[in-house]
């Protein structure tokens, strides 16, 4: 694997990630402004090029340019944006990663958990957070949310899937959240600290059904249930 093929895949990671403004992966990149754009332009046939140059912060924009050869950044920024798992390779008889890879190496999709410390570093996804397959990195979100505020979040669920892990947690018991999923076929919750069963800082679900979940947009949103001031939080979704 060469130095360009990682760099390649790392420019495709950092976008093909994000479904739109209520994203769970590296939305840290974008603004509110791009972050509203994306929400307006949602399932639009863009161009990376576009969310990269309108929704990106300009400190990210202008370090991808800086970093990454022009004839390789116009190659990767003039193909199509696909909006969330709704991307062409799918995920049909591929075992190896059964909900669908975010990382690719020519053909096949690449198994993060071969790769050294050197070469994930390289790619920016020496912290990434990977299912059971070491193929995808799974979605995560983190945010801050005030007293009565909320913070919603999109993911597309794929066919097939018969349980996810939500995991929401903030550590400090101080200050409470609420946590309320939305599928399409109905809402969950909402639910509190102590819906696990301890007061911790954290809401842990396991959502299962034997009959599969209904695939299609889920939304979780997160709100400052009692909040003194700003409090910090991670969503994984699993």
């Amino acid at each position: 694997m060469n130095r360009n093929s990682l760099i390649y895949g790392a420019l495709v990671l950092s976008l093909i990630l994000i479904p739109g403004a209520a994203a769970f992966e590296n939305s840290g990149m974008y603004t509110e402004e791009g972050q509203k754009w994306l929400d307006e332009h949602w399932g639009e046939n863009i161009t990376i090029g576009d969310v990269a140059r309108i929704a990106y912060t300009k400190e990210n924009y202008e370090k991808t340019r800086e970093n990454v050869d022009s004839a390789l950044l116009e190659e990767v920024w003039s193909q199509p944006y696909y909006w969330g798992s709704r991307h062409p390779w799918g995920t049909d008889n591929n075992s190896e990663c059964p909900y669908g890879a975010n990382v690719w190496e020519e053909s096949r999709p690449l198994n993060i958990k071969n790769l050294n410390l050197s070469q994930k570093r390289e790619m920016g996804i020496d912290n990434a957070v990977l299912d059971r397959s070491g193929c995808r990195i799974v979605g995560y979100m983190d945010q801050s949310v005030e007293q009565g505020g909320q913070r919603s979040f999109h993911r597309q669920m794929p066919e097939r899937l018969d349980r996810f892990t939500c995991d929401l947690f903030w550590q400090d018991r101080q200050n409470s959240l609420k946590l309320t999923l939305f599928a399409p076929d109905g809402m969950m919750g909402p639910f509190y600290d102590d819906s696990d069963g301890m007061v911790n800082g954290r809401i842990y679900l396991q959502v299962s059904r034997p009959e599969g979940i209904a695939p299609g947009d889920w939304y979780a949103v997160v709100e400052g249930d009692k909040v003194n001031g700003t409090q910090q939080f991670m969503l994984l979704v699993v």
